[in-house]
């Protein structure tokens, strides 16, 4: 049985779910049950769906519906909490996927605002209401990313944790820790998870994990950094963060910024290169990676942090 979700349990690393397509652009099922099963006694604390590594904004409502049903179905059988990313761009989109999420048994749905339009700070609290409402007794997380036009002032932030008990936390890769010290000062309880690279001085903050989809590459690795940084052992944790930061900088940034790839294109990279076999397919109209940057990511693994690698790594092609 999974977790139940809780301000006191929602916490640690949960890989971001690749969507596998097939070579019509349907959901592969096969490779997405794989893709699931393949997390299986990493010691990951949930997994979840949506955001941009799972390409939530191609996927019509069947696809959704199709998605929602095998990852609760596939993360329950393996013993993680399920969580269902319900981005769309309209109130009414999102409260149906909301409905399909928890009638299929989601342990969480995560959502970000609508991001066609701006929305001004009234819109922003009404429309989490609405969702919540729409949600019951299922927890919230809001993903909070620049790529929705609206980010939330800390003081937005607690007056709408204060009007809705179930939003339990935020995705909040970009956080600063002048930005986070405020607002856990604001709302202690709040569950608030940070990117990789910036996981362990953001745990020792109060940060709670990571949605990871560096963890596509080694779970194990990604279970070890948090546990060593959540315990207090920050040397130890040290090397390990070290290794993340330079993978960051060093081979994912320079596919997006030099290369015009974006993050979908890369964390597939990441999950071939860790061993399975997602495709490398995106959806158009954006670009998709080649086996050359699994290669190249490989390589440099080997050469810079074999630890990355693990057993998970795989000679690419």
């Amino acid at each position: 049985m999974s977790t139940a979700l809780s301000r006191n349990t929602l916490r640690g690393i949960w890989p971001a779910l690749i969507t596998p397509w097939s070579d019509d652009g349907e959901l592969d099922e096969r490779r997405f049950v794989d893709e699931i099963r393949a997390y299986a006694g990493t010691g990951v604390n949930g997994i979840y769906t949506g955001g941009t590594t799972g390409e939530f904004y191609a996927q019509d409502d069947r696809t959704f519906e199709r998605i929602t049903e095998v990852a609760c179905r596939e993360g329950h059988a393996i013993g993680v909490p399920v969580q269902i990313g319900c981005t769309a761009l309209s109130t009414r989109t999102v409260r149906r996927r909301v409905r399909v999420a928890v009638d299929r048994g989601a342990d969480g749905v995560q959502i970000a605002i609508p991001f066609w339009l701006e929305l001004k700070g009234d819109e922003v609290t009404a429309f989490i209401r609405d969702v919540a409402d729409e949600a019951g007794d299922v927890p919230l997380i809001l993903y909070h990313t620049p790529r929705a036009k609206r980010m939330l002032a800390p003081a937005l932030i607690a007056e709408i944790a204060a009007s809705v008990p179930t939003l339990l936390g935020m995705k909040y890769p970009s956080v600063d820790v002048p930005t986070l010290r405020t607002i856990l000062r604001l709302v202690p309880d709040l569950c608030v998870f940070v990117g990789e690279d910036s996981l362990l001085p953001m745990i020792r903050e109060g940060a709670r994990g990571c949605y990871s989809s560096v963890a596509g590459l080694n779970a194990r690795f990604l279970v070890d950094l948090y546990r060593l940084a959540a315990a207090g052992q920050y040397d130890e944790a040290q090397t390990l963060h070290d290794a993340v930061h330079r993978l960051v900088t060093e081979v994912l940034w320079p596919m997006v910024h030099d290369e015009g790839l974006w993050d979908s294109a890369v964390d597939r990279v990441m999950r071939v290169a860790g061993g399975v076999d997602v495709g490398l397919k995106c959806q158009g109209p954006y670009r998709s990676a080649g086996p050359e940057h699994v290669e190249r990511l490989v390589a440099w693994c080997r050469s810079h942090a074999p630890v990355l690698l693990g057993q998970q790594g795989t000679e690419p092609g």
